[in-house]
C-alpha cells in the first residue's frame, strides 16, 4: 500500500523533471520571439521574425543567405526594429552589406539607415551612403535598392563616383552579375585626369 510521504515523493520527482523542461521551453520561446533567422538550401532568402511589440527591437542583428545565383551576401546592423502591420519588414540602423566572395568580387553599401521588404526580398539604403566594389569602384548615392533575391544593386542618384583617377557623375548605376558589369546612365559627366588624356594621345 502506497502511503502519502510515497505520493509526495514521486510528485516531487515529478516536479525536478518537469520544472526544468518548462524553464528551457520558456528561455526558447524568449529567443524565438526576439529574432529568428532561417536559411536552408532550398530557399536561398533569409526570413526574420522580430518581436510581436512593434516598438520592440534587437540589438546587432547580422543577417547572412544567398541570392538565387549563389552569391552569398552579409549584413550587419546596429539596431533592427519591425515595421508594417504583419511585422514582416524591418527598419535598420547603421547598416552594411557586402555581396560576393572575398578574393572574387564583392560589392559593399554602408549607410546610416536602411529599409528590408520582406515581400518583394529588397533592402533599401539611404542617408549617407557610400558604396564599393573590390575591383576599385567607389560610389556615393542618394538611395541604394539591393535585390536579396537576384544581387541586382540599383544606385539612384545623382550618383559620385571615382575608380582611380578617374572621377564621374551620373542619374544612375546598375550592378549586375555579381558585379562583374556596371552600367552608368543619364546625364553622366566624366572627370579624366591631364595625365589620362595626355596617355590617349600618345597612343
Amino acid at each position: 500500500m502506497i502511503n502519502k510521504d510515497q505520493v509526495q515523493n514521486i510528485r516531487i520527482k515529478r516536479l525536478r523533471f518537469i520544472l526544468p523542461l518548462i524553464a528551457l521551453l520558456i528561455i526558447f520561446l524568449i529567443i524565438f520571439q526576439s529574432i529568428n533567422i532561417v536559411t536552408t538550401k532550398n530557399n536561398k532568402n533569409f526570413n526574420i521574425i522580430l518581436s510581436d511589440q512593434s516598438n520592440d527591437g534587437v540589438l546587432k542583428p547580422s543577417m547572412i543567405g544567398e541570392t538565387s545565383s549563389g552569391q552569398p551576401f552579409v549584413l550587419n546592423a546596429l539596431r533592427a526594429s519591425p515595421l508594417g502591420p504583419d511585422l514582416k519588414d524591418i527598419e535598420l540602423e547603421n547598416v552594411s552589406i557586402t555581396l560576393g566572395n572575398e578574393g572574387v568580387q564583392t560589392i559593399s553599401v554602408n549607410s546610416r539607415n536602411a529599409k528590408y521588404f520582406a515581400k518583394n526580398n529588397i533592402a533599401i539604403f539611404f542617408d549617407d551612403i557610400v558604396s564599393k566594389t573590390s575591383d576599385g569602384y567607389d560610389f556615393i548615392a542618394q538611395v541604394v535598392n539591393v535585390n536579396l533575391e537576384t544581387g541586382f544593386t540599383f544606385l539612384d542618384g545623382p550618383v559620385q563616383g571615382r575608380k582611380g583617377e578617374i572621377e564621374f557623375d551620373a542619374g544612375h548605376v546598375e550592378i549586375h552579375e555579381r558585379g562583374n558589369k556596371i552600367f552608368i546612365s543619364s546625364g553622366i559627366k566624366l572627370i579624366l585626369p591631364a595625365s589620362f588624356i595626355q596617355q590617349i594621345g600618345e597612343e
